[in-house]
């Protein structure tokens, strides 16, 4: 297992996390569509190309579609068609009427950039034999794919990415509505051999509930994924220093673990890094502590800055900057702080603001905030889920 910390792991890199496979590969089974829910860095695409890997050892078809790149409606049917002709699923038969629709939307901006009307993504009736809108010459594949009879996933990563994108432009509520209910009837129609699963950096659950769109993914199962418990973040560490020529102690793997506060594989790899790029040749309490100190030298701190601007990118100006507020509050206090507490932090920069809205806006941010892995309540107190992130912070914005 190589000490890759910036990509998704696969083949040997990945470390074996059975039961969530298990999870799986039985919800899938039953018949289920699936949201894979859980904070960044975690490992869920990394979990998801495994169970990929596993799915076409067994003979089946899996298709993986990272969508974060697409910007338009028109781009994700052209990757999603793209991933359906890669892995064999495009029949020939469907492509010219596939190609047609995309050249007449095309053609119907001139060559511009998508604006105000996005495409038409309505589905056809199954008997239909008018493939002109984009929805329908797509949907033409998914019956081809279904007649085959052989068992699909469709895995679709960081769809929230094309959705945040789609609602920036001229009418983007609506068409970001129009682009999820689409999805869903496609996936409702197309049920028989045809299983989805998406996952992403942002939950697409948060994203839906923040714009009442809960209804367009109400077919999806949520499947949870959690961090390493103790004993696997031990095997992981154990697993890693054997590997890459630094054994650690039990003592020394406990100890890391414990300052980690939340073992992520991601957060194991990075410190296992810096305990590398430190210059450590043996691993002992006082190259840990060196290493964590390496890892929050203000040049190293970059590479937790994504957790930043993730609140920018997800929520709307006045929401970023009460979630920064609360997380700036809450970083000076490693031991938690009550609802009230946090409540009154916000009204003191806020003194001219209505109580109640504020109020209402902690609420919805304090549960996005521990969705996406920020905060942890426990009896009544929120702090941060990652002693590590909260570190960071501190020393971002304290000191």
């Amino acid at each position: 297992m190589r000490n890759v910390i910036g990509s998704p792991v696969e083949h040997d890199d990945f470390f074996d996390r059975p039961r969530d496979l298990a999870r799986l590969q039985r919800e899938l089974a039953n018949g289920a569509n699936l949201l894979l829910t859980a904070p960044r860095r975690v490992g869920k695409t990394s979990l998801v190309l495994r169970l990929c890997e596993l799915e076409r050892q067994a003979g089946r078809c899996a298709v993986f579609m990272n969508v974060e790149g697409c910007h338009d409606e028109l781009a994700f049917a052209e990757k999603l068609v793209d991933g359906l002709s890669e892995s064999g699923l495009h029949p020939a038969a469907a492509l010219s009427r596939v190609s047609l629709a995309f050249r007449k939307a095309r053609q119907a901006f001139g060559g511009m950039k998508v604006g105000a009307a996005g495409f038409d993504m309505e589905m056809g009736a199954a008997e239909d034999a008018d493939h002109s809108t984009l929805g329908r010459a797509l949907e033409s594949i998914f019956r081809k794919i279904e007649s085959d009879g052989k068992p699909v996933l469709l895995a679709i990563d960081e769809m929230p990415e094309i959705l945040l994108a789609l609602g920036r432009e001229e009418h983007g509520t609506e068409r970001v509505s129009r682009l999820l209910h689409w999805l869903r009837a496609l996936r409702q129609t197309h049920r028989q051999t045809v299983r989805w699963i998406f996952l992403g950096s942002i939950g697409l659950d948060s994203f839906v509930d923040d714009r009442n769109l809960r209804k367009a993914i109400n077919d999806l199962s949520p499947l949870n994924l959690e961090a390493l418990d103790t004993n696997e973040a031990d095997r992981f560490l154990s697993q890693l220093g054997a590997s890459n020529g630094l054994p650690l102690s039990t003592e020394q793997r406990a100890l890391i673990i414990e300052r980690v506060g939340w073992p992520l594989p991601h957060h194991l790899q990075i410190v296992f890094h810096a305990l590398v790029d430190s210059g450590a040749t043996q691993a002992d309490a006082a190259s840990v502590e060196a290493a964590f100190n390496h890892l929050l030298l203000p040049n190293n701190l970059s590479q937790f800055d994504t957790w930043r601007q993730r609140l920018e990118e997800q929520f709307s100006q006045s929401d970023a900057t009460a979630a920064k507020d609360i997380l700036r509050h809450l970083c000076q206090h490693a031991g938690g702080r009550e609802r009230a507490q946090v409540l009154n932090a916000l009204m003191s920069t806020r003194q001219t603001a209505d109580p109640a809205a504020v109020e209402d806006q902690l609420a919805r941010l304090l549960l996005m905030l521990q969705r996406d892995g920020y905060l942890l309540e426990s009896v009544g107190r929120y702090a941060f889920r990652s002693f590590l992130l909260r570190e960071y912070w501190h020393r971002r914005e304290i000191r």
